[in-house]
């Protein structure tokens, strides 16, 4: 099974370089080359920083003795930097020439590039969908835990990973055997107000907050309007689960809602439930095209619980063939020869598409990634190529950079208002003692959901973003077809990409900016209206 992940992959294997110099296998000399000058610039321009930093950095603590010790240092320093970028520069020039000739070869014999696992591999999507889509994730635990204990045998050496394994296939295994609560629920029994809202969920008041968000996942993806369209109240129940689980996983409002019921939650802010759900889960009508979030499978773990990195790289795995799979199949119509009714078809789909929840941001994230990589792909120059991958490696860097820019900034609003709860308990000691009363001012509320739901979208764009670029490897690169059917992929997804691209328009922010409004209008309502904006959107 081929494990494409930035994660460890079934039996392991730890892959070259994470370090500070890149020791990839290069595929070739000309690959060898841009590594070894990479390495090199990394190491010369790390060894001019270190030389000229760390005399400042030894004045301003310790004086001019300081800068004497800082300047021994920062040439020590940046002496092994230097030494070290250009002699791992040249290991790697060196390594890519000897691979030249493995390189020809396996060009030769067909094969490709595998850029994940760094090894010339003859994939074909059809033989890793039938190895990875039918096996379960106890089926995967048992095949690794068994692999890795034959290891331990062979070699007498522990996997740390061993035990986290067999915890994960223990809690599955006790998963399963749950179940949901039914039925209204004595609040007297559990010294609570009411229990409505645990009733919707099908948990008792005493449920961890694990099982409050293992239990609005598994209802709000049971109870989905786009699941059920032949029920007319399906979107009554679907926003009740949204509003359940958004009042229930906060600690506070939880608080509130056990002991004044209904009325200690009324003025708290509440997103519209199809929105929040598109926004951890991805849309429904998405799903084919970019599988589950991770930040759904992180909404299945608990606070204390970690999945253990290769349960993690199956589950994406398995999420990144089966897109492919998908992906495929919709292009075939492209494939054999129907062009037309594959861009009627797409150009209908895409305007359906838009038009859901985050449908414009999400369809210009999925849109840019299949121009992207079809573009690099369907380049016929050499020269075309590179530049296009570097084009990718920036695009990356800054996407990385805005997620940390909104996120620094989401914690320093959130110390902010910290800080300022604290102020407000201390002038007013009777409204400190009355959860209803512990409120964040309304200006710092809205700017803090604003912060909270971009960063969680941002993150989501790198997840999207990077998946996509998985699938498209193994749709485009498939040598279970011809090449000349390789090459009409590559077209049909540029088609595509082009197509989601436009129909999202030129505002395709406009989705998140729209929703951060709408909270913040909720959130400057008066008592009792947050609750009926979020029952009526």
């Amino acid at each position: 099974i081929f494990f494409r992940t930035s994660s460890a992959t079934m039996f392991g294997k730890k892959k070259e370089g994470g370090g500070l110099f890149d020791l990839k296998k290069p595929r070739h000399a000309g690959s060898g080359f841009v590594s070894g000058l990479k390495n090199m610039g990394g190491g010369i321009a790390g060894g001019i920083g270190l030389v000229a930093a760390a005399p400042v950095i030894g004045a301003k603590q310790q004086g001019a003795g300081g800068f004497v010790k800082g300047l021994g240092i920062g040439l020590i320093g940046g002496t092994v930097a230097i030494v070290g970028g250009v002699g791992t520069g040249v290991v790697q020039m060196g390594r890519g020439v000897i691979n030249t000739p493995e390189a020809i070869k396996a060009e030769h014999e067909g094969k490709v590039w595998d850029p994940f696992n760094n090894d010339w591999v003859m994939y074909k999507l059809e033989e890793e969908a039938a190895d990875v889509l039918n096996l379960s994730e106890q089926e995967f635990i048992k095949k690794y835990n068994e692999a890795q204990e034959e290891k331990q045998k062979k070699e007498g050496k522990s996997d740390p990973l061993l035990d986290a394994m067999k915890g994960a296939q223990e809690e599955i295994k006790k998963e399963s055997g749950e179940t949901p609560a039914e039925g209204p629920t004595d609040p007297k029994a559990y010294g609570v107000k009411e229990t409505e809202l645990y009733d919707v969920l099908g948990v008792k008041p005493d449920a961890t907050a694990n099982q409050i968000k293992k239990a609005y996942y598994k209802k709000a993806q049971v109870l989905h309007p786009d699941k059920n369209p032949d029920d007319p109240d399906a979107n009554a129940k679907f926003q009740k689960v949204g509003e359940a689980y958004q009042i229930l996983s906060d600690e506070n409002l939880r608080a509130n809602y056990d002991n004044y019921g209904r009325d200690g939650v009324d003025d708290a802010p509440k997103m519209d439930s199809s929105a929040l759900y598109a926004m951890i889960f991805g849309s429904e009508k998405f799903f084919k095209y970019v599988g589950e979030l991770q930040l759904a499978t992180m909404m299945q773990k608990g606070e204390d619980e970690d999945i253990p990195e290769p349960l993690m790289a199956f589950k994406q795995t398995k999420r990144e063939v089966q897109c492919a799979v998908d992906l495929a199949e919709k292009v075939q119509l492209f494939v054999e020869g129907k062009e037309d009714e594959f861009k009627e078809q797409v150009t209908e789909e895409a305007k359906d598409l838009a038009n859901s929840p985050f449908g414009a941001t999400l369809l210009h994230a999925i849109g840019y990634v299949y121009e992207e990589q079809a573009q690099t792909r369907l380049s016929l120059k050499d020269g075309g190529k590179m530049f296009k991958e570097y084009q990718v490696s920036g695009h990356k860097l800054a996407k990385q950079y805005e997620v940390l820019q909104v996120a620094v900034k989401a914690q320093q609003v959130a110390q902010e208002a910290k800080e300022e709860s604290k102020g407000g308990e201390k002038a007013n000691e009777a409204d400190a003692k009355d959860p209803t009363k512990k409120r964040l001012p309304k200006e710092k509320q809205q700017e803090l959901v604003g912060l909270m739901v971009e960063v969680m979208w941002r993150t989501s764009v790198l997840d999207i973003e990077d998946t996509l670029r998985h699938v498209l490897w193994r749709v485009c690169e498939d040598r279970g077809i011809s090449k000349e059917d390789r090459t009409k992929r590559q077209r049909a997804i540029l088609l595509l990409g082009q197509t989601f691209m436009q129909a999202s328009g030129e505002d395709y922010e406009a989705g998140i900016d729209d929703f951060k409004k709408k909270v913040a209008g909720q959130l400057a309502g008066p008592s009792g209206s947050a609750s009926e904006q979020a029952s009526s959107s």
